[in-house]
């Protein structure tokens, strides 16, 4: 058994309320040590949608890239980039994913997982550039999908995009109601 499909045996024998405890751990920055940096997030970020029943691809690479994993909920096909950092992340992992979107059906969208908070550059960035299809998750935003579902989340940050052309919309208590 390879490193990848450990990673995904682990987190998948864990319930809902033991990837809270990781996602917490996590934002902590105190992940067990049977989790390499980052790993943790990622794989309990897709955990988190398999319970929902969203249709889950684990972590791969092909010739090309490295993917952290796609999701399949609600009609919507996603690949998914985490970056478990405790400063905001910087471009980079944007233009990252822009460019592995652009190898793909023009349906495809991209979900950027951060553990940290986004920076207002990066926010001010994805404002300006012509990305129409990443949506960025903070860490505030992983905390409103653990208590209201993942898949609802996922709809509403979609449904943002698409209505305000707000890629980084940040969920609010209100949205749920």
């Amino acid at each position: 058994m390879g490193v990848e499909e450990e990673y995904a045996r682990r987190v998948q024998g864990m319930g809902p309320a033991e990837i809270r405890v990781l996602w917490e751990q996590v934002k902590a920055r105190k992940v067990p040590e049977a989790w390499p940096p980052g790993r943790a997030l990622e794989f309990l970020l897709l955990r988190a949608f398999q319970l929902e029943r969203a249709r889950v691809v684990w972590p791969y690479v092909n010739d090309h890239e490295q993917i952290d994993g796609a999701i399949h909920s609600d009609g919507l096909a996603c690949i998914v980039e985490t970056k478990d950092h405790a400063d905001s992340i910087g471009f980079e992992p944007i233009a990252k994913l822009t460019l592995q979107l652009q190898r793909r059906p023009g349906a495809a969208v991209g979900l950027l997982f951060s553990s940290s908070k986004l920076s207002l550059s990066v926010i001010e960035a994805v404002k300006v550039h012509p990305i129409r299809n990443v949506l960025l998750w903070r860490g505030s935003d992983i905390d409103m999908a653990f208590q209201h579902g993942m898949r609802a989340s996922l709809r509403i940050k979609w449904r943002r995009a698409v209505e305000l052309g707000d890629l980084s919309y940040e969920l609010q208590k209100e949205d749920f109601a």
